[in-house]
């Protein structure tokens, strides 16, 4: 492992897991799952389903013997549900997704080989986007995954998107308090650097995203996300910085729309779909921006408390 890092082997242990998050997925969890179990070998492969959905996205993954499900509280969080994956996997290194994406032909061998470098602590990868769709989708893709485009070279990055990524179990044990509240991989990602560990991009790594959450409900957890970052960027800064930011966050919607026009210009990724896209791109980049306020004014949602986030595990 990475900087004399060792993983923790037992004979119980499998060489990776896999956690998949499952959030109202019923449109897509058949056809990642179909991909996922295509690929692997039971012994030493372990794939979890935790599934957080009122739509039935669950009785979907009970048709996979290879799969175990792992049920939550409809009020989690995605974060929350990487996090309990990760306090019941076994594997030696832990790879996420969510139900949205379907991975692609050779992920879990991509997986499996990049993790043979152990030069990083953790690894990610890009993604693609299936077409058609509608524009709020395009919006979502852009949204969220413009830093990741297929256009991407393989390199170290900054960060990395934990729906396309796989970290070495010591992380988790090291690092337990970045996840107290949930897998947030970007705080996590910016210690990880910061302790002189080095995590990397592979566009070889891909998988496409199909169907996400209706705009509504998109707003929703956006604000949600929104408003755990803002409560836990006030709680590391003084009294005046957290006030600067207040001030500030009228600008975070032009800060995101900068930020992601730069990143599709530059990985030349559907133009057009992006261009017409931008009401929808608006529209949720106010609700992440309304929510980072709430979090600097009122502290996080009670949606990241112990309640909302149990889990229990289904026969």
């Amino acid at each position: 492992m990475a900087n004399g890092q060792a993983a923790k082997v037992d004979l119980q242990m499998k060489e990776l897991t896999i956690v998949v998050a499952s959030k109202d997925t019923q449109h897509t969890i058949q056809a990642c799952l179909e991909a996922l179990v295509g690929q692997v070998q039971v012994d030493e492969v372990e794939i979890l389903v935790v599934d957080a959905s009122t739509d039935g996205s669950a009785e979907s993954a009970r048709r996979f013997d290879q799969v175990k499900l792992i049920q939550a509280d409809p009020a989690c969080l995605v974060p929350a549900l990487w996090k309990a994956g990760i306090d019941q996997s076994v594997g030696q290194s832990v790879a996420f997704t969510t139900a949205n994406f379907i991975p692609a032909h050779n992920w879990v061998a991509e997986l499996r080989d990049l993790l043979t470098d152990g030069n990083h602590a953790a690894i990610g990868g890009v993604f693609e986007k299936r077409t058609p769709d509608a524009l709020s989708q395009w919006a979502v893709y852009f949204l969220r995954y413009s830093a990741y485009l297929p256009a991407r070279s393989p390199q170290t990055a900054p960060q990395l998107a934990a729906d396309n990524a796989v970290y070495r179990r010591w992380i988790f044990e090291k690092y337990s308090g970045f996840i107290q509240d949930g897998f947030w991989e970007h705080p996590l990602n910016q210690r990880l650097i910061a302790d002189g560990y080095s995590l990397f991009l592979s566009p070889a790594l891909k998988v496409s995203m199909g169907y996400f959450s209706p705009p509504g409900e998109f707003f929703r957890q956006r604000f949600l996300h929104g408003r755990v970052f803002g409560a836990d960027r006030a709680r590391r800064v003084n009294a005046l910085r957290r006030l600067i930011y207040i001030l500030l966050s009228p600008l975070i919607p032009l800060i995101l729309l900068m930020r992601i026009t730069v990143n599709v210009l530059k990985g030349n990724a559907q133009l057009v779909k992006f261009i017409l896209s931008l009401p929808w791109l608006l529209f949720y980049s106010v609700a992440w921006a309304l929510g980072e306020l709430s979090g600097y004014l009122f502290g996080s949602p009670t949606e990241s408390n112990a309640e909302t986030n149990r889990v229990h595990t289904q026969p």
